[in-house]
């Protein structure tokens, strides 16, 4: 683990400066001088260091377990991202790494498993670089696959499963993300979701998959939650491996532990073709 931090948090449109300054007074920082005309702000704690430009926040100095703790809420102020190199920095700090899954190969343990496509083929590499098939089961503590609003309005999971993927998963498909879509009003994608349901009912018919709807869970949807975290909640709380297109969403799920399946929005158009070839 190293002993010294050095990050460059970048700033999106959602930011609010107030609150990064309410974050840092809460945890007693205190105000220093900016030394350059394109600081805003600059303020110390503990040995660390935190330089507000007008799109980043660079955020350096000594490690302690009180810095930590600083380290460990910063991501989730809101308007603040980590690109990848940033988050990899952040997980060397917290290497939380007890849901993680386990390479058949070398037996290294691996959050994030991601895809590439080459002409007609699709594969998956884990962070050792070996080929994961994604055949179930997982070697964690279960096989459930939770995908997230995007996947499931582009059909992509059930093309991984006609391409072979995902066979002998329990895909997690809570009732809850129907509300999740009524109280962020995305009922344009209601219909786009009920058609991929009824995909992955006719997949689950021929065995190739099962399907989880946790029906009975009392689970409220409020209007003030996030998107996100009500869906990365709900993977902690199934134990699920997620299944997401959004870099943000994954860079999040994998600082909180979260075993993670990306695949990269720009790639679904060329899923949708190979499984039109191969399927054919």
């Amino acid at each position: 683990m190293p002993e010294s931090v050095n990050l460059v948090f970048d700033i999106t449109s959602e930011f609010v400066e107030d609150i990064l300054k309410g974050f840092v007074e809460g945890w007693k920082a205190k105000h220093r001088s900016t030394t350059n005309q394109y600081q805003r702000f600059f303020w110390s704690v503990n040995g660390l260091s935190l330089i507000l430009y007008e799109k980043k926040l660079v955020v350096q100095g000594r490690l302690n377990e009180f810095t930590k703790r600083v380290l460990k809420e910063l991501p989730h102020v809101k308007g603040l991202t980590l690109d990848s190199s940033n988050a990899e920095k952040l997980r060397r700090i917290f290497p939380v790494r007890q849901n993680s899954i386990v390479c058949g190969i070398c037996q290294k343990d691996t959050l994030l498993i991601q895809s590439s496509i080459e002409g007609l083929d699709i594969s998956f590499r884990m962070e050792c670089e070996h080929r994961h098939d994604l055949t179930a089961p997982f070697l964690t503590l279960n096989n459930r696959v939770l995908p997230d609003i995007n996947m499931l309005v582009s059909k992509s999971v059930s093309r991984l499963v006609n391409l072979g993927f995902l066979t002998g998963a329990e895909i997690v498909f809570p009732e809850v993300i129907l509300d999740v879509i009524d109280v962020f009003k995305k009922t344009g994608k209601k219909k786009a979701i009920s058609s991929e349901l009824k995909n992955l009912r006719r997949i689950r018919e021929k065995g190739r998959i099962k399907i989880n709807t946790f029906s009975n869970l009392p689970i409220d949807i409020k209007e003030h939650a996030e998107e996100d975290k009500i869906i990365l909640d709900f993977a902690h709380f199934t134990n699920s491996v997620l299944l997401t297109s959004d870099e943000v969403f994954k860079e999040r799920a994998l600082m909180s532990g979260r075993p993670t399946i990306f695949i990269s929005p720009d790639d679904f158009g060329e899923l949708k073709m190979i499984e039109k070839v191969r399927t054919q």
